[in-house]
């Protein structure tokens, strides 16, 4: 497994709001879970299919064929952004995506609003594809992993399943907008009492 440092940004209507998923241990829920209330491991397994993650990164505001609603307000993923490199061919050059800079246009809802929560956390890769494994995130960003072509793959999206523990979230920050001189800064910073390092799992131990 590998441990992944991601980013997730949000908009929320205030202070106490964006604490409160730390504080409250609520973690970062998928919107399904969210939508529902309370979800059970059955409906989990079904929810967790490739079919489902494709419509996930690619058609995440079309109506579910099944559902016929919106198929983000049912997705059981949750997206993070860890960054990227794109390369130009074209140009013989890569440019480098961050991670926070996407993080802060989903957060801003596209630049909607003056200002946005990011959460940094960890979450655990597989070094394949393993979409039915709901503990360990996908890195949909990785063009090794998944060659199918998709024009989101520059947000360096990695996929998180159901939910992150919220003690896998290091802190919370807000980030404003200031227009006139186009530049984000950091007004709040909320760290986690509960934090647990992902050093914690870098030493596997066999069974005994």
């Amino acid at each position: 497994m590998i441990v992944q440092w991601c980013v997730k940004g949000l908009h929320l209507e205030s202070d106490e709001k964006a604490k409160g998923l730390i504080d409250n241990h609520g973690g970062l829920l998928c919107n399904w879970w969210r939508k529902v209330g309370r979800i059970r491991p059955s409906q989990v397994r079904d929810k967790l299919t490739a079919t489902a993650l494709d419509r996930h990164i690619n058609h995440f505001d079309e109506l579910d064929p099944v559902t016929r609603v919106p198929f983000s307000e049912d997705s059981p993923f949750i997206s993070l952004t860890s960054g990227t490199v794109e390369r130009d061919a074209f140009a013989a050059t890569n440019h480098v995506r961050r991670a926070r800079d996407t993080a802060l246009w989903f957060g801003t809802e596209y630049g909607k609003h003056e200002f946005a929560y990011l959460y940094t956390c960890w979450v655990l890769l597989a070094p394949r594809p393993a979409v039915e494994v709901e503990g360990v995130a996908e890195e949909v960003r990785d063009l090794n992993a998944y060659r199918r072509y998709s024009a989101y793959q520059t947000e360096g999206e990695v996929t998180a399943k159901i939910m992150v523990p919220d003690n896998q979230i290091k802190s919370c920050e807000k980030w404003e907008l200031n227009r006139s001189k186009k530049a984000f800064h950091r007004t709040l910073v909320h760290p986690n009492p509960r934090f647990t390092e992902p050093e914690a799992l870098s030493n596997v131990r066999e069974l005994i």
